[in-house]
């Protein structure tokens, strides 16, 4: 801080915001970005440099106002890896799905396996969200993710919350604040797009590359990966408890909320007398547990948060294992009925004005059909939970 407060002195405007920014003090950054503005402005000859800076001064900006509404959010545990291999440090359950390296990229299978999400590189060199269902034996065609006014710049790093409709993902777009950014959309099946992506708040998102958020609902814990204060071939993986919606700090202190967006410890976000490890160890331990079962396992049905059903032989009600089974019939239609409309709307999108005439009331009938079998789907699912706890709570 001595440094930059002998530059600022010094009047070297910008090399004094540019340490600001380091140290997130971006209140101070964005003060010597205007003072250096209107230097520049008073001297006729540099009127360029002036609107040069214009752009920096806005993204300080950014990022202060973004310091301002700081998430409060408890981080119980970070590890340095190598950016090669980080996804090891990601301890995930089954019933979130899986994460597997690919080139530039991870790949997210969904908990059913029947589902999965990747990024992939276009002809022009970026990044784009693909999605495929199982269909027998094999993948469906790729299909580009739909998001709704999104800069398709660089989408890459997805993952899928169990309800399949959340999506997390990294951006370079959609007014990133540096590099990659976290940001999240939800499906609306209505039109089969998703909603416009709402970019995540600090600490989650930095003027560095922050990616591959994922969420172990189970237990309770998320992880996303930063590169932020890190060597080029290192990142961080972040262990957080996430917030059921954002939760945001209280302090008028910006030197407060500055150290809390960068992460300055992961203590400071602590609960008194809060017991993390024997948290993470529970999880690791969990982990290691499903491996063992993983080759006995039919499906993965998740009954409340302690008791998850892995065969037909778990249920223990009738009525609960009908409506499960029927669950499964249900979902097995959605994916048919899915690969089916992906051909039609590829047929549609190819076709002239008679072929398009021809399918559009098809398409229209099926996506209403789709709609009915979700709502199907999930209400046979809460049957099914239900009824087993009903019958597990008078046992």
């Amino acid at each position: 801080m001595e440094d930059a407060d002998k530059l600022f002195a010094d009047k070297k405007y910008t090399a004094a915001a540019e340490i600001y920014e380091q140290l997130y003090r971006f209140d101070k950054a964005e003060e010597a970005y205007q003072m250096q503005i209107s230097l520049f402005e008073k001297n006729k000859r540099t009127v360029v440099n002036a609107d040069s800076l214009r752009p920096l001064l806005k993204r300080v900006e950014n990022l202060a106002r973004m310091v301002n509404r700081c998430e409060d959010i408890q981080i119980i545990d970070s590890i340095i890896v190598d950016k090669n291999n980080f996804l090891d440090a990601y301890h995930l359950p089954q019933d979130a799905g899986t994460l597997e390296k690919t080139n530039g990229s991870a790949l997210y299978e969904n908990q059913l396996k029947d589902r999965r999400f990747y990024g992939k590189k276009d002809e022009n060199n970026i990044y784009h969200i693909y999605s495929q269902v199982k269909i027998q034996d094999g993948w469906s065609e790729e299909k580009p993710l739909n998001i709704q006014g999104d800069s398709l710049s660089d989408d890459n790093y997805p993952f899928v919350m169990s309800d399949g409709l959340t999506i997390y993902f990294a951006s370079k777009g959609n007014e990133s604040i540096g590099g990659y950014d976290l940001f999240v959309s939800r499906y609306n099946m209505e039109n089969d797009s998703y909603l416009a992506p709402k970019q995540l708040g600090m600490p989650f998102n930095s003027p560095y590359n922050d990616y591959m958020l994922a969420i172990d609902e189970l237990h309770g814990v998320g992880y996303f990966a930063s590169d932020r204060f890190q060597p080029e071939d290192k990142v961080v993986i972040y262990t957080f408890i996430p917030n059921e919606e954002p939760v945001f700090l209280e302090n008028e202190d910006f030197s407060v909320l500055a150290d809390r967006a960068r992460i300055s410890s992961i203590k400071d976000t602590w609960r008194p007398n809060a017991d993390y490890q024997t948290l993470l160890q529970k999880v690791k331990s969990d982990i290691e547990k499903g491996k063992q079962q993983a080759a006995n396992k039919d499906f993965t049905f998740v009954i409340n948060d302690k008791i998850v059903y892995y065969t037909l032989s778990d249920f223990e009600d009738t009525g609960a294992k009908q409506a499960f089974l029927h669950s499964q019939d249900l979902h097995k239609q959605i994916l048919a009925l899915e690969n089916q409309l992906d051909g039609q709307r590829q047929n549609y999108a190819a076709g002239n004005a008679k072929q398009k005439s021809a399918l559009k009331s098809s398409i229209l009938g099926n996506e209403s059909r789709l709609g009915n079998l979700y709502g199907e789907y999930k209400k046979a699912e809460i049957e099914a939970r239900n009824k087993e706890i009903n019958k597990l709570r008078t046992k």
